[in-house]
């Protein structure tokens, strides 16, 4: 017993050595990039607009075309690690993401912020894939759960202090600075995943599946701009939703077919022959659907109903934030106590913590809000990582990457979803009413009870993996 438990605690020592902490180091400062980035650009399109003397309508780009870049970028994460190994693609895609950002600071035409960002947008897609599938190899099964959370607990923080420090920057410094801010993180992020990288032995280098490359990035691509322009037109009969949105689909139906027919496809869709996969997939899915349909809603209640300006709202918005990151360690823990189960603990959470914003008014109390604000970040922390880390430990390690790109797909997928149906239900009942702000919170509630019900149809595959795992049902993924 004791030579057992000497064994066991040698492996946790090597589990979280030296080598595995440079490693989280690396990726949470690209984490960090990247949460900066997308959380203060997001506020300073108007500034934006201004400082380049370009309509806001033309500003919106600066954010569309890094989602489309970001979105089509991700698919090639794992053929790329494979190929060239992810310490080396990771530390290329931070050096392309830092010298781009640079570059954002440095532009003085509209035309050229966009194209810089989509150059940004595609170095942002590698490195929040691979990240994942460095810390997976890296922190192994047992000790993932505990390295996510070391992880999120620092980005939670990141994500309430980025845009009242972006508030700041563009107030004293204008909007060239909220670029620069990035800047040293990335040099110094480039500079020591460099030392990650090591020679690779001589094995066979996967081909590039280019048919299924033409067929899956243009069709996410697709998807996410026509679900991201939803909100911004008329509705989804708008021919600028309409037509991507039906592009996109009928490319990723063929992709599916395409992959499901090769022999090295670009993403592995037999993986989800594993039903724990499945259902970790159909999990992540809603679970991103439900969490950043939240993040929107509420700031646009506070903004659109309340009255509030950007900084009060950036204020009343932090608890959630730091709800999460103080729920982010009990959720490993509570992984490691009941296992699969805390999906299920994680996916109900939400849903009870989602239902009192479903009853806002133009009155609700700010205390009540800032409380149950804080409670349902709560339930985010513990519902954000337990899917994945289920279907972590049940694929073999040849695996790992294609489960990290599909997983970074559909969290993608599923938070485009998030954003878009609610805000746009939300502006459809606003304009069918009246724009008084009893008639906005309204429309915020009808949005909620959408999230709602996504967060019901989640339980349905928590459950299946709960009950997967409990009879022990691992098939091969092909």
């Amino acid at each position: 017993m004791k030579k057992r438990r000497a064994s066991t605690s040698a492996g946790e020592g090597e589990r979280w050595s030296s080598q595995l902490r440079l490693t989280m180091f690396v990726v949470l400062m690209g984490a960090v990039m990247l949460n900066l980035d997308s959380s203060i650009v997001h506020v300073a399109l108007r500034s934006l607009a201004t400082g380049l003397r370009m309509p806001l309508g033309t500003a919106q780009w600066i954010v569309t075309v890094y989602l489309l870049a970001f979105a089509a970028a991700v698919p090639t994460s794992s053929w790329s690690t494979q190929r060239f190994g992810p310490e080396r693609v990771h530390a290329t895609a931070l050096g392309v993401f830092t010298a781009a950002t640079a570059l954002c600071g440095l532009t003085d035409a509209p035309w050229q912020l966009v194209a810089i960002r989509a150059v940004q947008g595609a170095g942002g897609g590698l490195i929040s894939s691979v990240s994942r599938i460095m810390l997976v190899t890296a922190a192994g099964p047992q000790r993932l759960p505990r390295a996510l959370a070391a992880l999120g607990i620092p980005l939670m923080v990141v994500s309430v202090v980025g845009p009242l420090m972006g508030g700041g920057l563009l107030k004293c410094l204008g909007w060239r600075s909220i670029f620069f801010l990035d800047v040293p993180v990335g040099v110094l992020a480039t500079l020591l995943s460099c030392r990650l990288v090591e020679p690779r032995p001589s094995r066979p280098k996967p081909s590039l599946d280019v048919v299924g490359l033409l067929l899956v990035s243009p069709g996410l691509a697709g998807v996410v701009y026509a679900l991201s322009d939803a909100s911004r037109v008329s509705g989804l009969g708008s021919p600028d939703v309409v037509v991507p949105l039906c592009a996109g689909s009928a490319l990723l139906a063929a992709f599916v077919v395409w992959s499901l027919r090769g022999s090295s496809p670009l993403l592995d869709l037999r993986l989800y022959r594993n039903v724990v996969f499945r259902a970790a997939a159909q999990s992540t899915l809603a679970t991103g659907a439900v969490v950043f349909g939240g993040a929107i809603l509420l700031p646009l209640y506070l903004q659109s109903v309340r009255g509030d300006d950007t900084w009060r709202t950036g204020l009343l918005v932090a608890p959630q934030g730091l709800g999460t990151a103080a729920a982010l360690w009990l959720s490993a823990r509570l992984f490691e106590r009941i296992g699969s189960a805390s999906v299920l603990v994680g996916s109900g959470a939400v849903l009870l913590a989602t239902l009192p914003f479903a009853f806002l008014t133009t009155t609700t109390p700010y205390w009540w809000l800032i409380t149950a604000t804080m409670l349902r970040g709560a339930c985010v922390g513990l519902a954000l990582y337990p899917a994945m880390t289920a279907a972590y430990r049940t694929l073999p390690p040849a695996h790992i990457g294609q489960a990290s790109t599909q997983f970074n797909t559909l969290e993608h997928i599923g938070g485009s979803l998030g954003t878009a149906a609610p805000v746009l239900l939300m502006s459809r009942l606003s304009h069918a009413h009246s724009h008084a702000p009893v008639s906005r919170a309204h429309a915020v509630d009808v949005a909620y009870w959408a999230l709602i019900a996504v967060s019901v149809c989640g339980l349905v595959p928590a459950s299946a993996l709960v009950a997967a795992q409990r009879r022990g049902q691992r098939p091969d993924p092909g």
